[in-house]
C-alpha cells in the first residue's frame, strides 16, 4: 500500500508540473549588472516575471516572482517578495534560515535528481549554501554537505520597510543574486552552452515556525526536496 501511495503521488506531482508548463527560458545578456538588490538595469525590464504559487493549493500567500539571466561568468536572479511584516533575525552564514522567512534556490545542473545545490537568503542578506545528496528523491533521505561554500557568490537585498518591526506596514523585499558558474561543478558545460538544460526550483517561506504561521510557496510545488518536480531551466543566446 505504501508503494502504491508513493507511486500515485509521483504521477500526480509530475503530471501537475508538466500541466503547469514549467520551463524557463533564461537569456544571455551583455549588459553589466550591479548587484544592489534592485532590478535597475534595462534588460531586467524586458524579462517576464514568473510568479510563485502555493505549495498546497491556489495562489501564493503573498506575491512573489523571479527573473533570471546569464553571461559567461554568472547566473543572475532577481526575486521580489511582497511582505507587509518582514521578519528575520539570523545573520551567520549557514544558519538554519528555513525556520524563518527566506527565499531558496535549488539547482540540479546535470539533471541527476540524486544531487543538487541549495541556496537560501533572508532579508538581512544572510546566506546558506549547501550541496545535497538525495538518493531517494525525498526529504527524509537527504544528506546535506555543510562544508561546501559557493566561492565568489554575490547577493544584495533591498528592503522596502523595516525588519523585525510589526508596528508598521512593510511593502516587501527584493534580492539580486549572481551565482558563479565555476562553482556549479556538476554542470555539463561551464559556462553553459545555448540549449543546455538545468533543473531548477525556487521556493519561499513566509512567517516563522516559532510564531506558528509559516507558509510556503514556490515556482513548482510540491517540495523543494522533491527534485523530480523541478522545472526545465533552458539557457538561450
Amino acid at each position: 500500500m505504501k508503494k502504491l501511495f508513493w507511486g500515485l503521488f509521483f504521477l500526480i506531482t509530475v503530471n501537475f508540473a508538466f500541466a503547469q508548463g514549467k520551463e524557463y527560458h533564461c537569456y544571455y545578456i551583455q549588459e553589466k549588472i550591479e548587484i544592489d538588490g534592485q532590478p535597475l538595469e534595462k534588460f531586467w525590464q524586458n524579462v517576464k516575471p514568473v510568479y510563485f504559487i502555493s505549495n498546497t493549493e491556489g495562489e501564493a500567500c503573498a506575491t512573489t516572482f523571479f527573473k533570471a539571466a546569464w553571461d559567461d561568468k554568472y547566473l543572475y536572479f532577481y526575486i521580489w517578495m511582497e511582505d507587509d511584516d518582514i521578519r528575520c533575525t539570523m545573520t551567520e552564514r549557514d544558519a538554519h534560515l528555513w525556520h524563518e522567512e527566506v527565499v531558496e534556490i535549488f539547482i540540479d545542473a546535470d539533471c541527476n535528481p540524486k544531487t543538487y545545490y541549495e541556496f537560501e537568503w533572508n532579508a538581512l542578506n544572510t546566506l546558506l549554501d549547501l550541496y545535497v545528496l538525495n538518493p531517494g528523491y525525498s526529504r527524509d533521505k537527504i544528506t546535506q554537505w555543510w562544508d561546501w561554500n559557493c566561492l565568489g557568490i554575490k547577493s544584495e537585498t533591498y528592503v522596502e520597510g523595516t525588519i523585525q518591526n510589526s508596528n508598521d506596514i512593510d511593502k516587501g523585499w527584493g534580492i539580486e543574486i549572481a551565482i558563479p558558474f565555476d562553482q556549479i561543478e556538476s554542470a555539463p558545460n561551464i559556462p553553459p552552452q545555448s540549449g543546455d538544460v538545468w533543473r531548477v526550483d525556487l521556493t519561499r517561506r513566509e512567517g516563522s515556525e516559532n510564531a506558528g504561521d509559516l507558509k510556503k510557496s514556490s515556482w513548482l510545488p510540491p517540495s523543494c526536496h522533491f527534485p523530480l518536480s523541478y522545472g526545465d531551466f533552458i539557457f538561450k543566446k
